[in-house]
Order: C-alpha cells, then structure tokens, then sequence
C-alpha cells in the first residue's frame, strides 16, 4: 500500500508539473504572438543603430532607439512592442544579434549585454554579459554565427579590446590584434560563413584579417573608411574624403575595386551598409542625416525609403 501512494504522489508531482508546463507555454505562445509588425505609429527615428535582413527573409529590418521597423513590398510596418534600443544591431540566418538598453519602464537589466533573437524580435536570449556591459561595435557571421566585438567597458570577466566567440557567448578568446595602427575605428564586420575573416574599417582604410583577429593587413584603400561589410566574394566600404562620399566594391583576394553609384542626394556620409544575402546586388545604405535608399541593381537605380529620419510612404 505504502508504495502504491507513493507511485501514486509521484503521478500527481508529475501531473501537475506538465500542466504547469503547459500553461508557461501558452503563456509564452500568446506573448509571442502578440507581438508583431504592424502599422507604424511613431514615423519619424532619430537614432539609426543598425539594418540587415533577419531570418532568411528578403524583409529589410532596421534597429532604433526606439524599436525595429520592417521594411517590405507593402511598405514600413513599425513593431508593436519590445521597443528595445537595440545597439550593434546584427541580422543572420537564424534572426539578429545585439546589445543595446532596455525600453523605458521595461523589467530587463541596463545594459543588456550580448542577446540574439530568433522569432524576429519577439522576445530574446540573454547569451552573455547581460547587465554588465553595451557592445556598440558588434559583428556577427550571417550563416556562421561567429560573433566578434570590440569591448569599451572592461570588467572582470571581459578584457578591453577585440574578442570572439564561436559559441554564441558560452566561452570568448581575446585577439591580438598584430598589424592594426589606427587611431578610429568606424566599425567591424564579419565574414557570413568563414568564422576566422573579419574586418575592420577605420579612419585609415580596412583592415582584413584572416585568423579570427590575431593578425591583419590593410587592403584596398587609405581612405577614411565609414562603414565596411563583407560578403561570400569580397564586401562594400563607404567612404568620406574632401567632403565627398562614395560607395565602393571590393575583393579580399586580388584587390579588385569598383565605384557604386550613388544617389545624387545621398552626399552625407554613409554610416550604415546592408546586402540581401540572397543577392548581393541589393543593397541599402543609411546616411548620418537618417536617409535610407535601396537599389536592387547594383546601384544603377535607387529607391529613398527614408529621409532624415521620416519614413516613406
């Protein structure tokens, strides 16, 4: 009799947890599924941190200080909620990387330290440094994952400098960073699926390495670099020089080098750079006066989709 009840307490243990359980899960479900894109009711952005396409899907996402916007065939939808200042912003196959601060009156901790988040913003993994420290210059691998950033904020348990992880934030290697002399540092970019290619752009050029950081050579140019990408065949650099800017393409490995036309208004510096990764073509560039253009051609025609900051219709 004794171990019938007990059998039969450890039914009901059982019982209960999975109802539990149940119930978490719904309540998570519905959060999840009210949140969405929806009609934009803030149309106007004042700080651009961040652009790419999330989740393998041909939707241009941008990331604000005040939330995500997504751009489609159907226009701008604006999220309808986690309206996190999401720095470092950084698409991939899977969904996005970022740092950043949480939205105001919201339960997380400031900063929110390196997450990821794979149902298109939704809600987010806490992968690393979550309260500690804000990755302003952040890359990641669109199909490798490979994460890299530059750490401005040391603490106990990150050293200032470049880091990396192959692991989304389970374990770190610091780089050395041999044959890297600049004094500015515009941004880092990761290759989408070689885990050990990363590059630097700075007010010297790029800088190219090919061993996660250790070492690296400056390619292709000496001109102030704004903003740099890379992609499977070579990458796209912006840059500012005697009050004039221009788009370039790249190779990493004959140094190949091609001018992108841009649009005749687009004369302020390009700050942000974004490749569909289904086609290298079409690109999005983001100027520091918050104008957003598109081209699907290679730059041979353009599409504005914002201007200082105002959404198009």
């Amino acid at each position: 009799m004794e171990l019938k009840v007990k059998n039969m307490r450890g039914k009901i243990k059982y019982i209960v947890g999975l109802l539990t359980f149940t119930v978490m899960l719904s309540a998570c479900n519905k959060e999840a599924e009210s949140y969405m894109f929806g009609e934009v009711k803030n149309d106007t952005f004042e700080h651009l941190h961040g652009l790419g396409y999330i989740n393998g899907g041909p939707n241009l996402v941008i990331s604000t200080h005040d939330g995500l916007y997504e751009y489609s065939k159907e226009g701008w939808k604006e999220a309808n909620k986690e309206k996190h200042d999401y720095m470092g912003f950084q698409a991939v196959q899977d969904g996005f990387f970022s740092s950043g601060h949480p939205e105001p009156g919201s339960a997380y901790k400031n900063p929110l330290g390196l997450i990821k988040s794979v149902d298109r913003g939704a809600s987010f993994k806490k992968l690393a440094f979550y309260g500690e420290i804000d990755f302003h210059y952040l890359a990641a691998g669109y199909d490798s994952n490979t994460i890299y950033v530059i750490n401005e904020m040391p603490t106990n348990r990150m050293s200032r400098g470049l880091h990396y992880t192959v692991d989304e934030g389970a374990t770190w290697e610091v780089a050395a960073m041999n044959g890297f002399d600049s004094e500015f540092i515009s941004n880092i970019a990761a290759h989408p699926s070689l885990e050990n290619v990363m590059a630097i752009g700075s007010k010297d050029g790029i800088f190219l390495s090919k061993d996660y950081g250790e070492n690296f050579e400056r390619i292709s140019t000496d001109k102030m670099t704004l903003y740099t990408i890379l992609t499977d065949h070579g990458g796209y650099y912006s840059s500012y020089e005697n009050e004039k800017t221009a788009l370039t393409w790249f190779t990493t490995d004959s140094n190949q080098t091609t001018s992108i036309q841009i649009p005749d208004q687009a004369m302020n510096p390009i700050v942000f750079i974004a490749v569909n990764p289904e086609n290298e073509k079409e690109l999005v560039i983001a100027t520091h006066s918050n104008d957003i253009y598109v081209t699907k051609d290679q730059g041979d025609t353009w599409n504005q989709l914002a201007k200082e900051g105002l959404l198009m219709k």
